[in-house]
């Protein structure tokens, strides 16, 4: 007989996906299908008592209920950008692309960029649909069955 797979919503992976930052760790809790944040590295300063306890039960659940999610290392957002970038057709809006994402401060001129050629909300679905593949790629690491709202 198959084993059932565990179906978790698409959607709180994505958001848990998009909260990652280089401070913090997310996790997906299996059992309430909820994302629990903590401060990377142990260290919570003021917020010790707070979570300390959500700390214990992430290390005694730690794969069987707690699940890491994504962090920014596996995001790896700057090489989304340049996916954005070597997507676009040939020509002087990309070559303005390429020399805006070279060196340092990259991420700022891109931005700027952006904004210049009114692209945001472009680059916010491709981001989006990027995120929505490492979830997917997430699910399938760890035999998670996902779905999408309207998929219930």
């Amino acid at each position: 007989m198959a084993e059932t797979k565990i179906r978790v919503p698409l959607k709180k992976v994505i958001e848990g996906i998009e909260m990652a930052t280089d401070e913090w760790n997310q996790y997906l809790d299996i059992e309430t299908m909820e994302i629990q944040s903590l401060p990377d590295g142990g260290y919570f300063g003021d917020w010790m008592e707070e979570f300390e306890e959500i700390s214990e039960k992430i290390d005694n659940g730690r794969k069987t209920r707690y699940f890491a999610l994504p962090d920014k290392f596996d995001i790896h957002e700057y090489s989304i950008i340049e996916r954005f970038v070597y997507d676009m057709p040939s020509g002087r809006l990309q070559d303005e692309f390429e020399r805006a994402i070279d060196g340092r401060g990259a991420f700022r001129r891109f931005k700027s960029t952006l904004r210049y050629y009114g692209m945001e909300q472009q680059w916010y679905d491709f981001l989006y649909e990027a995120h929505r593949e490492i979830a997917i790629g997430w699910c399938d690491d760890n035999g998670f069955e996902y779905y999408e709202e309207n998929d219930k």
